[in-house]
């Protein structure tokens, strides 16, 4: 698994006592309020250099003291993608087996009395395994 950085502000104004609000303010004319709000609601992958610049400065200013990027970045694992795409078996097996019994009746006509589906006929499996269209 590979580490990808992440730009978390949110995680940052929690840890060092900042609100989103106080850092919309400063840099109110610079960087819109809905992206503020937006990257301290949940992690960026992919975020503006100057935009970073210009929320590192106002951070700065808000805490007397210089914030590095390397402060507000998190690594992350990424999940590795399966090497193949499983095969139609493998999804069978997933798919939970059901009892006849315990299907549901069904109403459709207007005196709501029940229609049952019938028993019978080949599965959706045998269907697609034979290459034929359902009908």
């Amino acid at each position: 698994m590979t580490a990808i950085p992440l730009f978390n502000l949110g995680k940052y104004l929690q840890e060092h006592g900042l609100t989103a609000y106080a850092l919309v303010k400063e840099v109110e004319g610079k960087v819109p309020a809905s992206t503020v709000y937006g990257l301290a609601r949940k992690p960026a992958q992919r975020i503006d250099l100057p935009t970073v610049y210009t929320l590192l400065d106002a951070l700065g200013r808000l805490r007397g003291e210089k914030v590095s990027v390397l402060q507000v970045i998190d690594e992350t694992e990424q999940k590795t993608v399966p090497a193949a795409l499983p095969t139609l078996e493998q999804l069978l097996a997933q798919v939970p087996k059901q009892d006849p019994a315990s299907f549901k009746k069904f109403s459709y006509d207007r005196n709501r009395k029940p229609i049952s589906i019938g028993e019978g006929g080949p599965s959706i499996v045998d269907i697609i395994s034979e290459g034929r269209e359902p009908r």
